[in-house]
């Protein structure tokens, strides 16, 4: 009979405190800052663990952050992220995979190169898609860095295309620098950095990337995709969260104030409007860290956040799209490589007006869109180039493409030219996070990044975002960060 008692007594203590704790889950007020992937994904885990009371805060007028897809002519394209890189421990990959809405890069494009130099002429396809081919296993080889020696990423890598250049006469001296530098900005879009001198080898090395098809791309549909499946949106509508009910968009924080232990945290938006929040979880970018962390934190970050906010760096990759009506270029070379002789590049770089197009290095085809030419640029040029009036950066594409394939193709005029503003867009300043040699003599950590600031043994503002992830720089990085930061208030409550 006792046993029996205590049994009951037992199960309707259990009711009882799971009915307190689902309440205040219910109870808890939560404020994400930012809409892109990492805070999608926070509110997406929170509302699928019964907590109700969530708003976020958007500045821009749109949800997705870095995650942006537009559309130019036939087709949406993406802004932003554009492929899934590695397939082993990819978040991204598994969401997607199986819902059958990506493909590996092989499936439709074969991987072909030519270098074309700025005076007209080429190098041969052979050779060209051998170099390239070949530094692509220099970046993904890693076992090869000797960072005892090396203390940059550039020292490395240099000393391999040496090795190939001793092995290919055909590759004459005027022609090492300027490959250098080719070699230089694609290191720079691969990592966001500006210059391959800068980054750290042993961050390099260490680097987490996941196994597999590092280009694996959405098909005809764009990474923002991914925004839907992590708010239940896609493959079933009617499942969809309330991410979108309780998001605030046009809407700049301008201050996150916690001065008192008991009281509740103050954000600020820019029109005046104050919300009270238990915790607070923000995913602005690094790039918005560095320019406002002393103005939007109150009382100011801790030395070690602050220390890695200012040492690890923000990275500066641009696209350009070009939409034709008739594609000119059609003739199965995926990749239109960019050098600029010596003699060309001292020129374009002495002048205010155009020296950003020495940061311009390929032109690309785009997986299931033929009638789409993207130039990839990156590196210092960027911000310049996204500066330039917009006629003047019409005419001075054109000339671009003229200049380096005019001799080799028939080139038309495009319909639509459209490029990527992240650098000076005050909600992003920046593409996306990387390391430097720099990062690692301040002991600059990403995990500093993510680390919460506490108040009564309780983390009150959280931080999320791909640069506080250990594979930072990535849409499925960001993803995780926001797990993160969800499952970390999961587990308080």
């Amino acid at each position: 009979m006792l046993q029996s008692i205590l049994l009951i007594f037992i199960i309707i203590n259990s009711i009882i405190n799971n009915f307190v704790s689902t309440e205040s889950n219910h109870d808890r007020r939560i404020i994400i800052v930012g809409t892109g992937a990492s805070g999608i994904a926070a509110a997406s885990k929170l509302f699928q663990n019964d907590f109700k009371n969530i708003k976020l805060i958007e500045a821009e007028n749109r949800i997705g952050g870095r995650l942006w897809a537009i559309k130019i002519g036939d087709y949406m394209l993406d802004m932003g992220g554009q492929w899934v890189h590695g397939e082993k421990n990819n978040v991204a990959f598994e969401l997607a995979w199986p819902l059958g809405l990506i493909e590996p890069f092989n499936v439709t494009m074969k991987w072909t190169s030519k270098i074309y130099k700025s005076d007209g002429s080429s190098l041969s396809e052979e050779l060209s898609t051998s170099l390239s081919i070949y530094y692509h296993n220099v970046m993904e080889n890693t076992d090869d860095i000797d960072d005892s020696k090396a203390v940059s990423y550039g020292e490395h890598a240099q000393a391999k295309l040496e090795e190939f250049f001793k092995t290919h006469p055909e590759i004459t001296d005027d022609l090492k620098k300027p490959l250098l530098h080719y070699f230089n900005l694609i290191q720079g879009a691969s990592d966001g950095s500006d210059d391959w001198n800068k980054i750290s080898a042993k961050s390099y090395k260490s680097y987490l990337e996941c196994e597999g098809d590092q280009s694996i791309n959405w098909k005809e549909r764009t990474y923002s995709t991914i925004l839907d499946i992590l708010m239940k949106k896609y493959p079933n509508p009617e499942e969809e969260l309330p991410i979108i009910n309780n998001t605030i968009i046009n809407s700049k924080v301008v201050k996150i104030n916690l001065d008192t232990a008991d009281a509740p945290v103050q954000v600020i938006t820019q029109d005046g409007k104050t919300y009270l929040a238990d915790h607070v979880i923000v995913t602005s970018s690094l790039g918005v860290l560095k320019a406002d962390y002393d103005k939007l934190f109150n009382p100011p970050l801790p030395d070690n956040k602050i220390n890695a906010i200012q040492n690890i760096e923000m990275g500066h990759v641009a696209k350009i799209f070009l939409f034709y009506d008739n594609p000119w270029w059609l003739d199965g070379i995926y990749v239109k490589s960019l050098i600029w002789t010596e003699q060309d590049k001292n020129k374009i770089e002495n002048n205010p007006e155009t020296k950003w197009l020495s940061g311009v290095y390929a032109v690309a085809s785009v997986e299931h869109k033929p009638k789409i030419m993207c130039l990839w640029m990156t590196g210092p040029y960027v911000t310049e180039m996204e500066q330039v009036p917009e006629d003047k950066f019409r005419s001075q594409i054109l000339e671009l493409l003229n200049q380096f394939l005019g001799h080799s193709y028939n080139i038309t005029q495009p319909s639509e030219i459209v490029r990527s503003m992240w650098n000076t867009n005050d909600n992003f300043r920046g593409t996306y996070s990387w390391r430097s040699v720099n990062s690692d003599l301040k002991n600059a950590r990403n995990e500093d990044l993510a680390e919460p600031i506490m108040r009564n043994d309780k983390p009150v503002i959280l931080f999320a975002g791909e640069a506080t992830d250990e594979r930072y720089s990535t849409v499925h990085g960001a993803i995780n960060s926001g797990w993160r930061e969800a499952d970390r208030l999961i587990n308080l409550y």
